[in-house]
């Protein structure tokens, strides 16, 4: 044994450590060989002197049971206890808190008892029992456990002891470290506590910033500066709450330090900074992609539609790269032709049918599906975790994880690690016994969660950005302290509930009071004064609304004069106004001769509402992708109450058939339109509703067709419906348009009534009168293709308020609809629509203008209202922010024109 050992609170610290030149060395020495410094933490040192025990003979110390393993024990401990009431309770809590609890007794030499117990610590005892039995019945021990042990063998007078032992980074000893200490002072050891720092104290003091991010980007600007002045500086960032600002912090360090990152073949390039907080293994997107593909099973269960789209999507498997397209294709048809609710293997069956009259899409994707549903198949029954294990990778193979392009360094340690938990999967036979192929996915998903990953670092960072345990015992040229917030620091106690306050708090346990919590403060505090010649303490004065303090122990520290300059992105420099050309995009190639432009009445509509959208959509072929949903979505809704009331007027024809039918025959002939409706709604989208879904469908569909029959009972007069879904096909402006009227009814005397039904509450004809028709279907035939018409209205058929909307030749034609020159009538100015021709002129004009202008080629982002973009597909082509912030440097500039067209 070394004559010097050093024993770490952090396995950071002793890292350090051993990579740094002992003080000690010779100068004439240093800088060419030296002995690395014997730093360890103390489970590291209790380690190799447990498998000193097991070499040498002197004893057979248990098996330690690793966290996931001893989770695993006492929840099967708990839920034995609560027999037939388990599975209402959180068992993994329970268990983490009941192994929290035992931990604290064993460390803290804490020995519940007495008459005054609460019910939960009472439950906790009995629990502790089965624990310790369970563990001695097949040998195993909880890893304080076996730290006890050692140190009896310690005190007994085993092991090689060095001659000299220093507690590094320790803010406070438990009473096992402090028995510890004890103990190799009686065998000789010179124990020492801390390493000498000898640090100057000249510069320390506090800034307050507005919020969360003011005071990360104060910390980041800081960095930037300190690095650009000495990049060969060591820096510390500490924040007790670290896992609430990283992704913050890691983006504007990034941006700040690193702007290359931006491209996408540099993203896995070194960094000069590095966290010490890791992430779960189960949430790299490796890993998760490996778990997501695992819990397909056999391809057989039916899954959300959206979990296949992200796996299709997602690289690390099969031709992800070489096959890109192809699968972005699949999941397109995926979205169109598939449920809601699907399985791997009809997704398969549609890469099949969309191969018979094409080239396949993506083959080597479709094989891997097949091969990774083919090997887990084969594993119906259930099995040992050791086994799942072997077939797990079996499938991972077959499924051509992790992909056809290299993996870069953190990923191919993210792939080592979950190998390694694969590797070890098998441990747990004993205590999970054989699985179903489920719950072992979710079991290889728990522990993937538990494990910690954290990618090796190449040589030493410039900057460590560390929570405030991490940061015991390591020393900084300068040191930047966030979040010291009242509400953070203090943190606030948490005393575990299975053990009773009382003794927590006579112990001085960890969490057990404010007061310990306090002192642990303190100490921590006094330490990070230390721990650099510069130190900065930042604090936030508001969280949103919330007004917020600064942490008592910032007392006495004076305040900072300036805060750190606000650094420029890199990036954003080089977008300055004199580097950058403004183009006028509000302008598109006009429509070429012979060029055929698709989109009918909708692309009128959205010329009217924007030109840009109409542009993206109809011209260039944006759309949006189709977004499964459960059931019905609010189209397919729709579309039935249209073919409901073809059929039905289909059969009924005029107002008198209607008037002369009973109520029992009128409910018959609506039960028949609709049961004829969805039949042909399920025959031209290829699918079968299930039974009973179908009925309360059919019931909705009779309930709404019975409340507007009667609507259109209460019309004056008789009528013929003489049209019904009429296709009209026309020209406007060289701009062909095709369109559906939905129906169109004949009076009395000839004249006819333009009818769109609409099922939706909002239903907006104002803009009828206005200079942009942004609902022009109606006016289109209206004005272009009907000769003798006396009203064009909206029918909307809605259970709540179902009437007619619309404008009308005179007034009473129809319940609720004014006609022109009518008093109540506020849409149309009588003195600019004097009568229904006028209306009908106005409507040509204005239909024209809006053709002419996408035959010109307007495209600019041009909008009224931007709520009328509700349901725009292109609506992210649209760019809105920018246009909000050209909208703000123009200040005074209309809404309506501030973008260029």
């Amino acid at each position: 044994m070394s004559e010097t050992l050093i024993l770490c609170a952090t396995t950071r610290l002793a890292q350090t450590l051993r990579g740094e030149l002992p003080a000690e060395q010779p100068l004439a020495e240093q800088g060419r060989v030296w002995r690395t410094r014997q730093a360890l933490t103390l489970g590291q040192w209790l380690g190799t002197l447990a498998d000193e025990a097991l070499l040498s003979g002197i004893a057979a110390v248990p098996s330690t049971l690793d966290p996931y393993a001893e989770g695993l024990l006492w929840e099967e401990v708990i839920g034995a206890s609560l027999t037939e009431a388990a599975p209402l309770f959180d068992l993994p809590g329970m268990a983490t808190a009941a192994a929290d609890a035992h931990a604290l007794c064993r460390v803290w030499n804490l020995a519940p008892g007495g008459d005054l117990l609460s019910d939960e610590a009472r439950l906790f005892i009995g629990w502790q029992a089965a624990f310790v039995k369970r563990c001695q019945q097949h040998g195993w021990l909880d890893a304080a456990g076996v730290q006890e042990q050692l140190l009896v063998l310690l005190e007994a007078g085993h092991f090689a002891l060095p001659q000299r032992l220093i507690l590094a980074g320790f803010d406070r000893l438990t009473p096992l470290e402090e028995r510890l200490a004890t103990a190799l002072t009686a065998r000789g050891v010179a124990v020492e506590i801390g390493l000498d720092s000898g640090v100057d104290r000249s510069s320390r003091q506090v800034l307050a910033c507005a919020d969360s991010a003011a005071e990360c980007a104060a910390v980041a600007a800081w960095a930037a500066e300190k690095l650009a002045a000495n990049p060969a500086c060591r820096l510390g960032i500490i924040a007790p709450n670290l896992a609430g600002v990283r992704d913050r912090l890691e983006f504007l360090l990034d941006d700040l330090l690193h702007p290359i990152l931006i491209r996408p073949d540099a993203a896995a390039l070194p960094r000069c900074f590095n966290f010490s907080l890791g992430r779960s293994l189960a949430e790299l997107p490796l890993i998760a992609l490996a778990l997501d593909l695992l819990a397909l099973g056999n391809g057989r269960r039916k899954l959300e539609q959206a979990r296949l789209s992200a796996l299709l999507l997602a690289g690390g498997w099969a031709a992800a790269q070489g096959e890109a397209d192809g699968r972005a294709q699949l999941d397109a048809a995926m979205r169109r032709d598939l449920a809601y609710f699907t399985t791997p293997l009809a997704l398969l069956r549609l890469a099949e049918w969309l191969a018979e009259d094409a080239e396949p899409l993506c083959p080597q994707t479709t094989a891997g599906l097949a091969g990774l549903c083919e090997v887990l198949g084969e594993s119906a029954e259930r099995r040992l975790p050791g086994e799942w294990s072997g077939i797990y990778k079996r499938a991972l193979r077959a499924a051509g994880w992790p992909g056809d392009r290299p993996l870069s360094s953190p990923e191919f340690q993210a792939r080592r690690a979950f190998l390694e938990v694969l590797d070890g999967f098998g441990r747990f036979d004993g205590l999970l016994g054989k699985l179903s192929a489920n719950v072992a996915v979710r079991r290889l998903r728990e522990l993937c969660q538990q494990r910690l990953f954290q990618p090796e670092t190449r040589g030493r960072p410039a900057l460590q950005v560390l929570g405030v345990l991490e940061s015991a015992g390591l020393q900084f040229d300068a040191l930047w302290v966030m979040g010291m917030n009242d509400d953070q620091w203090p943190p606030a106690p948490r005393p575990n509930p299975l053990l009773p306050a009382e003794l927590l708090r006579a112990a001085g346990a960890a969490h057990a009071s404010a007061e310990v919590e306090l002192d642990f403060a303190r100490r921590v505090h006094a330490r990070l004064l230390a721990s650099a010649p510069e130190v900065h303490f930042s604090w936030s004065r508001a969280d949103g609304n919330r007004v917020l303090r600064p942490s008592p122990l910032l007392a006495g520290l004076p305040l900072a004069v300036d805060a750190p300059a606000a650094a420029k992105m890199p990036a954003a420099s080089q977008f300055t106004a004199a580097a950058c050309e403004c183009l006028d995009d509000a302008q598109a190639p006009p429509v070429g001769e012979g060029e055929k432009v698709a989109g009918g009445s909708w692309l009128l509509r959205a010329q009217a509402i924007c030109p840009a959208w109409a542009y993206y959509q109809y011209r260039l072929g944006a759309a949006a992708m189709d977004t499964p949903v459960e059931g019905l979505d609010p189209a397919a809704r729709g579309t039935l109450v249209h073919q409901s009331l073809e059929v039905l007027w289909q059969a009924l024809e005029s107002s008198q058939v209607l008037r002369a039918l009973n109520a029992a025959q009128r409910q018959a002939a609506i039960a028949d339109a609709v049961a004829q409706a969805i039949t042909i709604f399920e025959e031209a989208q290829r699918i079968k509703l299930p039974a009973r879904f179908r009925q309360l469908e059919a019931a909705r569909l009779e309930r709404l067709l019975a409340v507007w029959l009667d609507v259109e009972c209460r019309r004056d007069g008789e009528f013929t419906v003489i049209a019904r879904e009429q296709e009209v096909d026309l020209e406007i402006e060289q701009i062909r348009v095709k369109m559906v009227v939905d129906r169109i009814d004949e009076l009395a005397d000839g004249r006819q009534v333009i009818i769109d039904y609409k099922t939706g509450a909002a239903v907006d004809f104002k803009n009828w009168a206005g200079q942009r028709l942004t609902e022009p279907q109606l006016p289109i035939y209206a004005a272009l293709v009907a000769d003798e018409f006396a009203a064009v209205v909206f029918a909307k058929v809605l259970l709540d308020k179902p009437a007619f909307a619309g404008v009308a030749d005179e007034k009473d034609l129809l319940p609720g609809v004014q006609g022109i020159g009518d008093e109540k009538q506020k849409i149309f100015d009588p003195a600019e629509f004097p009568d229904w021709i006028a209306v009908i002129t106005h409507w040509r004009e204005r239909l024209h203008a809006i053709a002419c202008e996408v035959k010109a080629g307007r495209a600019g982002v041009v909008f009224a209202d931007e709520r009328a973009l509700q349901y725009c597909e292109v609506l992210p082509l649209l760019r809105l922010p920018e246009r909000r912030r050209l909208l703000a440097e123009a200040a005074g500039v209309s809404a309506f024109a501030a973008v260029p067209s």
